[in-house]
């Protein structure tokens, strides 16, 4: 079931991070991720069920965004081993896509213009950054703090600066606290279809 596979890879990266698990219990971080989740799942229900069950779920999404300030609507897709900053201040768009073990710092924009933003798996996100309109954020990608991001980002790449550019680095590689790995066949079968899908252009280097 995808609601208690995504929930253990949030609560998994929580605790390789040193999270004991009192500390989780109590991380307005872990509880955005939980009531994302429930969100997400109460909105597959069957009709019948469906109705009473956002209605009964709005109030907890109203109460945990306020009191956590982030903003993570259920109807945006967010892949397992999600890490939410313990600050807040965070915005996600209603349709935006954010692969698997993704970090959210503090005060991160992602927005929608034109179009959301996709953002691949192992993508790490740093204070205050903005990604904004249709663009494609590649795995193992870096973004940093305060950025401000309109154009796509390739795999690996580390990007900082406002409009934010290419600079030198390896990406969230060996920065990010690392997720559970899926079984072989399952990152082969998501491998052959994003192959099938557009590569994200170069970023333009801007002077």
């Amino acid at each position: 079931m995808e609601l208690i596979d995504h929930l253990w890879r949030d609560l998994d990266r929580f605790a390789r991070a040193g999270a004991r698990p009192v500390e989780i219990l109590t991380d307005p971080g872990a509880w955005v991720a939980f009531t994302y989740r429930l969100g997400r799942a109460v909105r597959r229900l069957p009709r019948l069920l469906r109705v009473p069950a956002v209605c009964a779920h709005k109030p907890l999404e109203l109460l945990i965004g306020t009191l956590a300030r982030v903003a993570l609507p259920p109807s945006a897709e967010v892949g397992g081993g999600l890490r939410v900053g313990r600050v807040g201040g965070i915005r996600v768009a209603a349709h935006a896509y954010i692969g698997r073990d993704c970090d959210l710092s503090e005060g991160v924009t992602i927005a929608d213009s034109g179009g959301a933003p996709w953002i691949g798996d192992r993508v790490q996100i740093g204070p205050g950054a903005k990604l904004v309109g249709p663009i494609r954020v590649g795995n193992d990608a870096a973004i940093g703090p305060n950025a401000v991001v309109e154009t796509d980002v390739p795999d690996g790449a580390s990007v900082a600066g406002i409009p934010a550019r290419l600079i030198a680095g390896t990406g969230s590689r060996g920065r990010l606290v690392p997720g559970r790995r899926r079984p072989p066949l399952v990152d082969a079968m998501r491998g052959m279809v994003r192959g099938l899908l557009p590569r994200p252009t170069q970023l333009l280097l801007r002077g």
